[in-house]
């Protein structure tokens, strides 16, 4: 984490994907530059239905029995978090007045604040270390999405890359926000930065295709060959979702890129190819049919 900045005030205008938060216009710069990726706020009665879905029926109470002052919830589970993030929460659009961004949550992480002991509605909280209740604290892990993204073909060849068939069973197998997180080597990279869209394309075998996609989440930094020479190569993080079980063939396969646009070898070039608009386009709208 590089710098964290708390939101002054949250906005009521949301749908089922969104939060709309009102900011300083200077952390909607920062964000966009990676100098804050990450976003705090408490959990409080006026946000918790928005941010949070309830687990194993841990309800704490109902919004009108809440008093002003509360601002948390019964610690159950021996402390442990009694909620999850909503899982159609995927973004948050930060308003700095003049300014507007759109960012996609990449990650949260829960915390527990201020402990105290609840003594009713409109009574004062009391500060205490064993207490009941607990000012929860979330940090959103933001990447910033430009309103015109660059879109990148990813290659990778499970039989000679040094990204195997394990690794990749392995980071399925626990997926966090539907997502996975790991670094490829990108050939065009010179125009690349955070919040750009990719896609990975497998090959060399019978499960050929799009095999998961998402956002590059760093701008482009140089780093070993992953191929063991002495050549060094650019690389970006990947926040990799939509993806297909290892065991399975993907939605879009190679027969059907190939059908619908030919004008693309998609059995040989380098990953990380940056991709005409109108190839993206056209590719968007195959990954959308199911």
């Amino acid at each position: 984490m590089k710098n964290e900045k708390r939101n002054k005030k949250m906005n009521t205008n949301i749908n089922e994907m969104a939060i709309t938060l009102e900011v300083e216009s200077e952390v909607i710069d920062k964000v966009r530059t990676g100098e804050i990726t990450h976003i705090c706020i408490d959990i409080n009665e006026h946000n918790q239905s928005l941010i949070l879905e309830n687990i194993y029926g841990n309800l704490v109470l109902t919004i009108d029995e809440m008093p002003d002052t509360f601002h948390g919830c019964y610690l159950y589970n021996n402390g442990e978090f009694p909620y999850i993030i909503k899982k159609s929460l995927a973004c948050l659009v930060l308003d700095g007045g003049d300014s507007e961004c759109l960012t996609k949550i990449i990650g949260v992480q829960v915390e527990p604040g201020t402990r105290f002991i609840y003594q009713g509605a409109g009574k004062p909280i009391v500060e205490y270390p064993d207490g009941d209740s607990c000012i929860w604290n979330v940090a959103f892990e933001v990447v910033p999405m430009p309103k015109e993204h660059r879109h990148y073909l990813m290659r990778w060849n499970p039989t000679i890359s040094s990204f195997t068939e394990k690794e990749y069973e392995e980071c399925t197998k626990d997926l966090e926000h539907g997502m996975f997180r790991i670094n490829w080597s990108i050939h065009e990279w010179e125009e690349a930065r955070r919040g750009d869209v990719f896609y990975m394309m497998r090959s060399g075998d019978e499960k050929a295709g799009i095999v998961f996609s998402g956002l590059i989440i760093s701008d482009p930094y140089p780093c070993d060959d992953w191929n063991g020479t002495t050549k060094r190569r650019m690389y970006v993080d990947l926040a990799c979702m939509n993806v297909t079980k290892p065991n399975e063939k993907p939605n879009v396969t190679l027969e059907k890129l190939q059908k619908a646009i030919p004008s693309l070898d998609w059995t040989k070039g380098h990953s990380g190819e940056l991709l005409s608009e109108d190839v993206a386009m056209e590719l968007g709208k195959l990954l959308k049919k199911k």
